[in-house]
């Protein structure tokens, strides 16, 4: 093996991405060494290169990318379970294994949260990762490994939401907010998965025919008008809303079209914003207003599953090499991607 590997990584919490020939990380006793094949590039690369997951500068200088898919090359000689030449991704919260929220398989919300993979530990905009061996998820290793990069986020994370947090069940009305997003195209195939009927609302109609293409039974164009009558015009009570929007005019009517015991989950989030919900629509309806925060390993492995099965199909729609990488990124937060970005270190 090579002693020396090419990455990309962060000097500063300021938004730019350095290239750099760095040593290929020792293993320890736990860890693994994972040869990176891809790693996804989204919105959560951007808040944690700007410094809006940590900007401790002791952490510095850092690799970022948490959606890695690569194969294992080397494992320390306290691992069991993963064989060198496991197909892995990377499970991105680093819990302590121990507090009740951990031992309870809700790793986010751990006691002693100890960061994530990307900011906190290097992540996979390298030609190799070393990761510790809790964190490495085995996936099927029949997944194209550019597709494979929306498993770890964009398929878990609504598989966490449908079986958990919005309880998706057949026959249930489902409107996602900000569906042709990089999650959100993939929240609307895995709502149909369990058993859901889905309106796709966003403000972009080419995204829009991406999530008609990809099963949604509407969709609803939100630019230019107010929401409450953009949904309106559905003529539809929600079971379950999703947002990936944290836009607070939608959430608010969002809100008003839930059916009784509707569920509003949300998912995206700023600083400060608030959505008003009147104390007798939440009695009246007995609605739910509800956040969700990632996955369990388990959800993680099932999420798996359904790429593995064709249940979902990963909608990667541009990949590049390191040099591309920051264009890419620029691309993600003027919403001009349908679904992901993924890179290849080349």
């Amino acid at each position: 093996m090579t002693e020396s590997m090419e990455c990309l990584r962060v000097e500063a919490w300021d938004g730019r991405l350095h290239r750099a020939s760095v040593p290929v990380p020792e293993v320890g006793s736990t860890d693994v060494l994972v040869e990176v094949e891809a790693t996804g590039v989204g919105r959560t690369v951007h808040k944690y290169v700007n410094g809006g997951m940590g900007d401790d500068p002791d952490l510095l200088p850092r690799i970022p990318g948490h959606e890695l898919v690569g194969t294992v090359v080397e494992a320390g000689e306290a691992v069991t379970g993963l064989d060198v030449g496991s197909r892995v991704t990377a499970y991105f919260h680093v819990g302590c294994g121990h507090c009740r929220y951990c031992q309870a398989a809700l790793d986010p919300l751990c006691a002693n949260h100890g960061g994530h993979v990307g900011v906190e530990l290097d992540g996979g905009f390298a030609e190799y990762a070393r990761l510790p061996a809790r964190l490495a998820i085995p996936i099927p290793a029949d997944v194209d490994p550019v597709a494979a990069t929306t498993i770890a986020d964009a398929v878990a994370t609504p598989y966490h939401v449908a079986d958990q947090r919005a309880a998706i069940r057949p026959g249930d009305a489902v409107a996602v907010l900000g569906a042709g997003g990089g999650v959100g195209v993939h929240m609307l195939q895995v709502a149909r998965c369990f058993g859901g009927t889905v309106t796709a609302v966003d403000l972009d109609d080419r995204k829009l025919d991406a999530c008609r293409d990809l099963g949604a039974e509407h969709v609803v164009n939100v630019a230019g008008q107010a929401p409450n009558e953009a949904l309106a015009e559905t003529g539809v009570e929600f079971d379950a809303v999703v947002d990936f929007t944290a836009d607070t005019a939608l959430l608010e009517a969002a809100v008003d079209h839930l059916a009784p015991r509707g569920r509003l989950v949300c998912l995206a989030s700023h600083s400060g914003d608030e959505v008003g919900v009147e104390t007798k629509a939440l009695v009246r309806g007995e609605v739910d207003v509800r956040g969700s925060r990632y996955c369990s390993k388990a959800e993680l492995r099932a999420a798996a599953d359904l790429v593995a099965a064709g249940d979902v199909e990963p909608v990667v729609s541009e990949v590049v090499g390191f040099d591309g990488v920051a264009d890419l990124l620029d691309a993600v937060v003027d919403n001009d991607l349908v679904g992901r970005g993924a890179m290849t270190p080349t």
